[in-house]
């Protein structure tokens, strides 16, 4: 990528998977048009404020979500218009009052197996979820999509046809010259580490990228 902004070496290192995810799950899946409203479940991690900055950049009225004070700041400062708690079982509810009750167009989910069920009645019709990360089955209604004529999709990121990753490049590669995507590295370790970041890859509360230096 051409960094035409400032940014070290860990900034740089977000870029790929991350920020490749969140624009594929946002171009590709959602079909995201400016005016659409994006929920990012799960928006503190690395993918999700890249979903947050993006998804700003094309337009869209973003909510975000994390389950930190810290968290909820760091999504804020991404540019999302309204955050909330994920953790509290009434931000569901405060979805739809955020849409006027009409349900958000496009849901980016990053926990499905806890959240899926829950997503479907917060969509609006011909809304869709785009399922980025899932660690278990989970039990949803089909009358919640017939109801909407609504959709869900999944993906892994190596599925992308070639066409696609030329445009996933081309589209960071304008975000970041833009102004409009800036990375967050906000835990740096020695590469000695290795096994400390996969064990804060796995927990609760995930703050930004995690980079491994050399």
């Amino acid at each position: 990528y051409q960094r035409r902004v400032h940014g070290d070496f860990a900034q740089g290192a977000c870029i790929g998977i991350p920020c490749s995810t969140a624009f594929h799950a946002l171009v590709h899946h959602a079909n995201v048009k400016p005016g659409h409203w994006v929920l990012v479940h799960g928006a503190s991690g690395g993918v999700g404020l890249a979903a947050v900055q993006l998804a700003k950049s094309l337009g869209a009225k973003v909510i975000g979500t994390a389950s930190t004070e810290k968290g909820r700041e760091l999504v804020k400062s991404s540019g999302a218009d309204l955050v909330l708690d994920h953790s509290d079982a009434e931000h569901f509810k405060q979805i739809l009052e955020a849409t006027s009750n009409a349900g958000v167009d496009i849901i980016l989910e990053m926990l499905a197996n806890v959240n899926l069920g829950k997503d479907l009645p917060c969509l609006a019709k011909r809304g869709k979820v785009v399922v980025i990360g899932s660690r278990g089955t989970v039990e949803i209604n089909p009358r919640d999509l017939m109801a909407r004529s609504a959709s869900v999709t999944g993906f892994v990121l190596p599925n992308a046809t070639p066409e696609e990753v030329v445009e996933i490049h081309s589209g960071l590669n304008q975000a970041l010259s833009q102004g409009h995507l800036n990375p967050v590295a906000s835990t740096q370790l020695s590469i000695h580490e290795s096994a400390k970041a996969h064990e804060l890859v796995m927990a609760a509360g995930s703050l930004g990228n995690i980079v491994l230096l050399p």
